[in-house]
């Protein structure tokens, strides 16, 4: 099972903590391109274990900014 991003939703939180793409990709532990990847939409399904990663550097809850069907 994959989780889809809320590009809007991880945009604005990651604008709110200060952080670049490529800052909140490292924070999460992912390839410096990751987070860019992403908010492009290029990248339209993520691990859970990842997801989980991302919402813990941006502190929040995975269901905050992934949801488990396309257009949620």
């Amino acid at each position: 099972m994959y989780l889809f991003p809320k590009i809007t939703e991880i945009r604005e939180r990651r604008l709110a903590a200060d952080l670049s793409q490529h800052g909140l990709s490292l924070k999460a532990g992912l390839g410096g391109q990751a987070i860019n990847r992403i908010e492009r939409g290029e990248t339209t399904t993520v691990h859970p274990l990842r997801a989980r990663e991302i919402a813990k550097a941006l502190q929040c809850g995975v269901e905050d900014i992934f949801t488990e069907t396309k257009g949620a």
